[in-house]
C-alpha cells in the first residue's frame, strides 16, 4: 500500500481485521487515534473490518476494503525489512467452520499462479532474503480456483536451483498427508507446522463444523513427528466455545499434553456477526476462559522448554534477525536463538549450548 501511494505527502494507513472482536475493536481505536493525531494528514482506512462495518469508518478519507485492495496492489511485492519473506500464495477461504468470519469477508478463492510465485521468490531471493513463507488465508487451498492443489507447488518448486529456505504458515489439518510431506521433504523445508486444531473434543469440533475429529488429529500429528526429525509442530486453539464444559476441555488440555506440540496461539472465543455460532450467544464467562487460557499457556511453555532441552548440543540452520549488539535468529524448526559472538552472514549454522525458562542461547558451529 505504501508503494502504491508512494507520491502521496502526509498519508497515514490503517489496515483493519475483525477475526475478533478485540480485534475490531483495537483497530477501530488505531483509526480514530490516527484521525485526532495526524488531523492534517489524508487517511486511507482498509482490511476486513472495513468491509464489516465500513460505516464505522465513514470518516475516512479513502476506504478501500480487503477484496478491493488486493485488486488495487495487484503485481506490487511487499519489501519487509526483516531476513525472512512473507509471500502470500492465495487468499479468501470456502470454509464453513461456524466461528469464523474470515469465509465471509474473504469468500473468493484467488490462487497466484506458479510463474507469478516463482518470479516472486527470485525477486525476494536478489534482495537477500534468507527465507521465504508462503501465506493465505487458506493456504490448502492454494490452487482451488486455476485448476492446481497445494501439492502441485512443491512439486513445482522443487525443480528450481537456488530455493531459499522455505516455511509454510498455519494449514488446516485436513489439508496434511503424506503425498504433501513428501513433497515437501524434496524442498529446503522449514521442519515447522503451525496447525489450526481449535479444539481436541469431538463434540466441540462438530459443533465448529471442523472437518476432522480426534482421531485424524493423532494420526496427522504422529505422521509429522515421524517424518521429521526435531520438527516444531504448533496449534491454535480456542476456549470457550460454546458448549464447551470442564469436560471438553479437559479433553483439549489432555490431548494437547500428550501429543509432541511446541507452540500454542490460544484465543478465547469471540461471538462474531454473521457467523453460524453467532446465535449461541457467548455463554462461557471471561474469567473461565482466561483461567482456560493460562492453563493451556502453562503447559505449552513447559513442552517448549522441554522440547528445546532436547535440541542441546545439536546445530541447527539459522536466519538472522535484526541488528542488535546480541545477534539471535530463528532456527528452520522455530526456535530463536540467541547467539554468542558475532555473525558475519545473514544465515549461519548454530550449536544450542544453553536453554532457560524462555530463552535459547548458541555458539555459530564454523564445523
Amino acid at each position: 500500500m505504501a508503494k502504491k501511494f508512494a507520491d502521496t505527502q502526509n498519508l497515514i494507513i490503517v489496515n483493519t481485521c475483525c477475526v475478533t472482536k478485540e480485534a475490531e475493536i483495537k483497530s477501530l481505536r488505531k483509526f480514530r487515534s490516527a484521525k485526532r493525531q495526524y488531523s492534517d494528514h489524508k487517511v486511507i482506512a482498509t482490511g476486513c473490518a472495513c468491509r464489516l462495518a465500513p460505516e464505522k469508518f465513514h470518516s475516512a478519507d479513502q476506504v478501500i476494503d480487503n477484496v478491493q485492495r488486493n485488486e488495487f496492489i495487484k503485481g506490487i511485492f511487499p519489501e519487509p525489512e526483516k531476513s525472512r519473506y512473507f509471500l502470500k500464495i492465495q487468499d479468501g477461504c470456502n470454509g464453513k467452520c461456524s466461528y469464523c468470519i474470515v469465509a465471509k469477508m474473504r469468500d473468493t478463492v484467488e490462487s497466484k499462479s506458479i510463474e507469478e510465485i516463482v518470479k516472486e521468490i527470485k525477486w525476494a531471493v536478489s534482495r537477500g532474503y534468507q527465507e521465504v513463507v508462503l501465506v493465505g488465508a487458506n493456504i490448502g487451498l492454494y490452487g482451488y480456483d486455476i485448476g492446481l492443489q497445494l501439492i502441485d507447488l512443491p512439486k513445482a518448486l522443487s525443480k528450481i536451483s537456488g530455493l531459499p529456505r522455505l516455511r509454510l504458515s498455519s494449514l488446516e489439518p485436513n489439508f496434511v498427508n503424506e503425498d504433501l510431506i513428501r513433497c515437501l521433504k524434496d524442498l529446503p523445508f522449514c521442519r515447522h507446522f503451525h496447525l489450526p486444531v481449535q479444539s481436541a473434543d469431538n463434540s466441540i469440533l462438530v459443533a465448529m463444523k471442523r472437518q476432522y475429529d480426534i482421531v485424524y488429529l493423532e494420526k496427522i500429528v504422529s505422521l509429522i513427528a515421524k517424518s521429521f526429525t526435531d520438527v516444531a509442530i504448533g496449534a491454535d486453539i480456542i476456549v470457550g466455545f460454546p458448549g464447551e464444559m470442564e469436560h471438553e476441555f479437559d479433553n483439549t488440555y489432555k490431548f494437547i499434553k500428550g501429543q509432541p506440540f511446541t507452540h500454542l496461539h490460544v484465543f478465547p472465543y469471540s461471538p462474531r456477526p454473521l457467523t453460524s455460532a453467532y446465535i449461541l450467544g457467548d455463554p462461557i464467562d471471561r474469567r473461565t476462559k482466561r483461567q482456560r487460557l493460562w492453563q493451556l499457556k502453562d503447559l505449552i511453555k513447559e513442552k517448549n522448554h522441554e522440547f528445546r532441552k532436547s535440541l542441546l548440543g545439536k546445530s541447527f540452520d539459522v536466519v538472522i534477525e535484526g541488528s542488535d549488539s546480541v545477534p539471535k535468529g530463528l532456527t528452520d524448526n522455530y526456535i530463536r536463538v540467541f547467539i554468542d559472538g558475532a555473525c558475519k552472514t545473514k544465515r549461519v549454522f548454530v550449536k544450542v549450548n544453553r536453554v532457560t525458562d524462555d530463552k535459547t542461547f548458541g555458539t555459530v558451529d564454523n564445523a
